[in-house]
């Protein structure tokens, strides 16, 4: 299922607000969503969008915490934070955070990140990525 804007922003596209955003960022973040279409076809993704940065969520709930932010500055770099779940963080609202230096670095690490943040429990094709990557 390709990634969906949360209701709550309503006014775009995720595509047409990268599209907007131009440069290298938005070139580098419209791969990113491409990616995301072509890997996740079952899998729902929601998202928002907050100072460039994509901010996801396994449900269209703009009241609960993201669980994940992506953000590139263009060159296939990827800053991507999950959020660590509350029973394994040393402190309210710990993430972790890393760069992935390729398109094919930021899948696999959007899947750990969708794995390790809980969001996407047992999620059939976050597991066929890990496996590739073992």
């Amino acid at each position: 299922m390709p990634i969906q804007r949360c209701s709550c922003q309503p006014q775009a596209t995720l595509i047409r607000f990268y599209n907007d955003v131009g440069g290298d960022t938005g070139t580098a973040m419209l791969k990113f969503i491409d990616m995301v279409n072509s890997t996740f076809k079952e899998t729902h993704l929601w998202g928002l969008t907050s100072h460039y940065h994509l901010k996801l969520f396994p449900i269209n709930n703009c009241e609960s915490d993201w669980l994940i932010s992506v953000i590139s500055p263009g060159n296939d770099e990827y800053y991507i934070e999950y959020r660590i779940p509350e029973n394994k963080a040393p402190w309210k609202y710990a993430f972790i955070t890393g760069v992935a230096n390729s398109l094919k670095e930021a899948r696999k690490y959007l899947a750990i990140s969708m794995k390790e943040s809980t969001g996407w429990i047992e999620n059939s094709e976050v597991n066929d990525v890990l496996k590739e990557n073992e």
